[in-house]
């Protein structure tokens, strides 16, 4: 009998537990993996994440707190495009064969596009090629001829070697190398390439082009120093953009450029200053501690023998976007003057003694003047 009791008393206080707490002891079904049109998996807007409330407009963020490399690989991947062109434009170095039926004179000419991009032809003269498809160029030649030669020339443009067409990325990606422009590409589809940020990798990449120096000059860039002759009319300089890949995944669509041939995208560790210009090593360089400006160059191998020694420049991005401009003298520091310190996203470029090598440029000029993001 009191076993009975026992057994009516346990069992009556199991069922007021139950009551009491109102759950079920059934375990709830985990939340659904959405995933995108190409099976790659994602993380549901609506899902809470320990340590804060969800943003629903960007997915694994914390409110207040900068996305990790994972979740931002995932928004990166939706500005990906979509779209593909194979009529990809000509470039420097690529051979061009330009044949016009019945015309000797222009049967099977053979040209390498000069670094300049201009190719010259008999009977035509100078066309700039760069940038250009071979259906364009078709249609210049045929156009010229028709003014002066022939009543419908039949124009043919074959493109033989197109080793222009490469773009690398290096840094803190997945894997990085060197990648063939096989359709037009944009920041996000390099990034894409490479298989997305590493774990350690920071959420501003440069994006370096080399174009002519008298480009820079045009365009109020400043490339060579102060009193410096002009360079010489075949002379290149590089031309930098920082770009912050949080504000792209956002939306910023203006950020996400269309790369050329020959780009180079740099993605830096975490917690990183970049060092470029005439040293041996550029590259971007992980901030252990307190680093002055000089002990940064000192990291990159040093300047180079060609290095202007008083053309050291300091570039900081404000809070505002704005670019601050610092100039130093490295014979300074060596006779003792103290270095400032660099912080994170700094970007330190040692000038050229017969001009600046290395231009550090604000987004709106790598659009505006160079063309970077034609047709956004």
């Amino acid at each position: 009998m009191n076993r009975a009791c026992c057994l009516i008393t346990v069992g009556l206080a199991i069922a007021l537990a139950a009551c009491g707490t109102g759950r079920s002891d059934v375990a709830p079904e985990p939340a659904p993996v959405l995933a995108d049109s190409r099976g790659v998996p994602s993380v549901p807007s609506a899902s809470v994440r320990p340590g804060g409330p969800p943003r629903p407009d960007r997915p694994g963020v914390e409110a207040g707190s900068a996305p990790t490399s994972a979740a931002l690989n995932l928004r990166l991947l939706q500005r990906v495009s979509r779209t593909e062109n194979t009529d990809l434009p000509v470039g420097a170095g690529d051979l061009l064969e330009v044949s016009v039926f019945e015309v000797e004179e222009l049967s099977k000419i053979r040209l390498r596009v000069p670094r300049r991009g201009v190719i010259s032809l008999p009977l035509i003269g100078k066309i700039e090629a760069a940038g250009r498809t071979t259906a364009e160029l078709e249609d210049e030649i045929r156009s010229r001829l028709q003014k002066k030669f022939m009543h419908d020339p039949q124009v043919s443009v074959f493109l033989q070697e197109h080793i222009s067409q490469r773009i690398s990325v290096m840094g803190a990606v997945k894997r990085g190398g060197v990648f063939p422009l096989n359709r037009q590409l944009r920041l996000a589809d390099a990034l894409a390439l490479a298989e997305g940020l590493a774990d350690d990798a920071d959420h501003v990449v440069y994006v370096t082009r080399r174009v002519p120096a008298d480009t820079l000059i045009t365009q109020g860039g400043g490339a060579g120093s102060a009193g410096a002759a002009p360079p010489p009319a075949d002379s290149t300089a590089d031309v930098m953009a920082p770009i912050d890949l949080t504000e792209l995944a956002d939306g910023r669509d203006d950020l996400n450029i269309e790369l050329r041939p020959g780009d180079v995208v740099h993605v830096p560790r975490a917690g990183s200053v970049y060092v470029g210009g005439s040293v041996e090593h550029a590259g971007s360089f992980l901030l252990r501690g307190k680093t002055t400006i000089h002990q940064a160059i000192l990291a990159a191998g040093g300047v180079k023998d060609v290095a202007d020694w008083g053309d050291v420049r300091l570039y900081r991005r404000g809070p505002s976007g704005q670019v601050e401009v610092l100039a130093y003298d490295l014979k300074a520091f060596e006779d003792g003057q103290p270095a400032p310190e660099v912080r994170r996203n700094d970007v330190v470029v040692v000038g050229k003694s017969a001009g600046k090598a290395f231009f550090y440029g604000v987004l709106d000029f790598f659009k505006g003047a160079l063309g970077v993001a034609k047709g956004i």
